[in-house]
């Protein structure tokens, strides 16, 4: 089972542009009246018939309509640092939404390395993750915000950040029924070097609980996938 993307779906007809055409066509070599499933990165899965195609695009015609396709429970919204590597960044972006992530906010701190991010590549990225992780919600991805906002912006959630200083972390299951019955989830991520002092006394300021993701020192990637991991093995 393949899924094709689409943002041109009008009436009962969903219009593949020239990439997702040449996917469709060329490598897949579909024809007419082949069976397609086609996901609009907003929840819904539109299945239907090819009925014409040419150099630039392809017509399916829908025959049925599912909403909140594999809709999860809860709304987990990850602010994390960029990282210098452009590629490990990407990576991350891949790696999250094929788990299940619904906002990412790239957070500006003290010792944030990278300031500016190719956010047309990122989102291009996590449409080639939805379609692989048979998903059809493709996250919400905002530019490079000081960290002080997006602690601020986030009140409405049960809200947590990832550190490594040894204290008052706990392991993430420890706050189970609280996820549980929040369902609103926000995670704080940390640059290469950790945030600083003011910035963990800031968000525990601010109701953010500090939680452990294990024994080892992770890099900024990994950690957000493990943390991207664990609140999903949660919530199930």
């Amino acid at each position: 089972m393949d899924f094709f993307y689409s943002n041109n779906i009008n009436n009962q007809t969903v219009i593949l542009d020239n990439y997702e055409s040449k996917h469709c066509i060329k490598v897949m070599r579909h024809k007419i009246g082949d069976s397609i499933r086609v996901v609009d990165g907003l929840g819904n899965l539109y299945l239907g018939n090819l009925v014409s195609y040419d150099r630039n695009s392809c017509t399916i015609e829908i025959d049925h309509k599912t909403e909140n396709y594999k809709k999860r429970n809860q709304y987990i919204h990850m602010g994390i640092s960029p990282i210098k590597n452009q590629d490990r960044l990407e990576w991350f972006i891949e790696k999250s939404v094929e788990i299940g992530v619904d906002e990412i906010t790239l957070i500006d701190c003290e010792r944030t390395l990278r300031k500016k991010n190719k956010l047309d590549r990122l989102y291009k990225i996590a449409i080639t993750a939805m379609k692989q992780s048979l998903k059809a919600y493709i996250p919400k991805i905002n530019d490079l915000t000081k960290i002080d906002e997006f602690i601020m912006q986030n009140e409405n959630s049960s809200k947590f950040i990832c550190h490594l200083d040894i204290g008052e972390r706990k392991d993430v299951f420890h706050y189970k029924d609280e996820i549980n019955a929040h369902r609103n989830i926000s995670i704080l991520i940390g640059p290469e070097g950790d945030f600083s002092t003011s910035e963990i006394e800031l968000a525990k300021a601010n109701d953010f609980s500090c939680i452990s993701l294990g024994e080892s020192r992770l890099r900024t990637e990994t950690a957000g996938i493990v943390a991207c991991h664990l609140f999903n093995l949660v919530n199930n």
